[in-house]
């Protein structure tokens, strides 16, 4: 496990069974009633917990936001990690990893938009906030197709940072638009942008050309 993932895993990782209970039960009463009606003891209650045991974890519910954003990307960053910490079939470990990974935003949808709201983001911008959480996934995924190009898998004449930081605006620009902002045909949504990273990073001329020909 890479150093990445293993701090990745450790984030997601609660301190005990009372912090999971208070995050399980902020989601939940997120879901169901709304920020603005949430309250700190509302969220001791559906935990079972009392009230002094959620101050203990968290100085106010926007701390309990927070903690489930830092989650909620770590939990992305392991779900990613197929294809962003892999070496064997790219193909195959993109969409098993984008797969994964759509599962993860779809589950934590609101909370996602919800942090956005609060950090003042409009429209298709992310927060500015999350700029280290993107900017993880950008590295792993430069140095994954660095590797490839080293193996002799990838073709080495683009720059995997470059090809990093584009394809994962392609694949965030969707995720947001289509499946948080407006849910769409997520297997769809996989199939295809899994492809277009693979054709991007890892066909060579001859394959595009047999392809297409394969198509005609």
């Amino acid at each position: 496990m890479t150093p990445a993932a293993a701090a990745a895993r450790q984030a997601v990782q609660t301190r005990n069974a009372t912090e999971e209970a208070i995050l399980a039960a902020a989601r939940s009463a997120l879901h169901e009633v709304g920020y603005e009606s949430v309250t700190m003891d509302a969220i001791a209650k559906r935990a079972f917990v009392s009230r002094t045991a959620v101050y203990f974890y968290f100085p106010n519910k926007r701390a309990v936001i927070d903690r489930l954003i830092q989650q909620a990307f770590s939990e992305m960053y392991l779900a990613a990690s197929p294809y962003l910490d892999g070496d064997g079939d790219p193909r195959r470990e993109l969409r098993l990893g984008l797969a994964r990974v759509v599962s993860v935003v779809s589950r934590d949808a609101g909370v996602l938009l919800l942090a956005a709201q609060l950090a003042g983001a409009r429209g298709e911008h992310l927060p500015d906030e999350w700029a280290p959480y993107i900017m993880r996934f950008a590295e792993r995924a430069q140095a994954r197709i660095a590797r490839d190009q080293a193996r002799g898998i990838a073709p080495d004449d683009i720059s995997p940072r470059i090809s990093a930081q584009a394809l994962l605006a392609m694949v965030e620009n969707h995720i947001v638009r289509e499946l948080v902002l407006s849910p769409g045909d997520a297997t769809e949504s996989i199939r295809v942008l899994a492809e277009l990273w693979w054709r991007a990073v890892y066909s060579r001329p001859g394959d595009v050309a047999a392809s297409v020909a394969s198509a005609s």
